[in-house]
């Protein structure tokens, strides 16, 4: 009997044990299928219901529209008020500039008008006779030569034309070209009558004799 051996279980590839079912190990149970969830209960809706917002709908959709050409109107209200803004603000401009414009062209027809005046008190000046320097009704002419000069300087009028500055035909009137030692071809050699601008402005180019060059 001590001879005797136990007989062994067939083997299984795949691992399988033989013989009976272990009962500590257990056996999966069968899936079932889950039931399907019920239906809700179908709600039939209120008429009334429908209609009321049905009507808030349109009525909301004819604000939007309300709304929308509110704001096209003050779009174009706005457009119109900057660019009525902007038209009278150049008109403001223009109109000061225009009054600028009649007020310098006043000043300097005055100031024309009172030119000949100057030239002939300067000329006078510079044509006393020798016996009449130290008379005293003489003594006073000068001065009244000097403030006329200085209430002319006073209005923007400023002289034109020196001996020795180049010509400019823009400021300057040739009524001879002569041959003048001493100075440059084109120099102003004699200033007949002096010229006056006033700003930008030429009223009365200055009337000068223009030197030939030579040494």
């Amino acid at each position: 009997m001590s001879d005797y051996l136990r007989p062994r279980r067939p083997y299984d590839p795949y691992g399988r044990r033989q013989g009976p079912p272990d009962p500590a190990v257990q056996r999966p149970r069968p899936r079932t299928r889950p039931e399907p969830a019920p239906e809700p209960p179908r709600v039939e809706p209120d008429p009334a219901l429908t209609a009321r917002v049905a009507e808030l709908e349109a009525a909301l959709a004819a604000e939007r529209e309300q709304a929308a050409e509110a704001r096209t109107k003050a779009d174009s209200y706005l457009d119109l008020a900057q660019r009525t803004q902007a038209d009278f603000v150049n008109y403001k401009r223009r109109a000061e500039r225009e009054r600028a414009d009649e007020a310098q062209a006043a000043r300097a027809e005055l100031l024309v008008r009172l030119l000949p005046t100057l030239d002939d008190l300067e000329r006078a000046l510079g044509q006393v006779p020798g016996d009449l320097p130290q008379h005293s009704w003489l003594e006073g002419m000068p001065l009244i030569a000097r403030r006329l000069r200085l209430a002319l300087a006073k209005e923007g009028l400023t002289p034109i034309g020196a001996p020795g500055e180049p010509f400019d035909p823009r400021l300057h009137e040739a009524v001879a070209y002569e041959p003048r030692p001493g100075y440059e071809e084109g120099q102003i050699a004699t200033v007949v009558q002096p010229g006056y601008r006033l700003g930008e402005r030429i009223i009365r180019p200055a009337q000068v004799t223009v030197a030939r060059g030579g040494r």
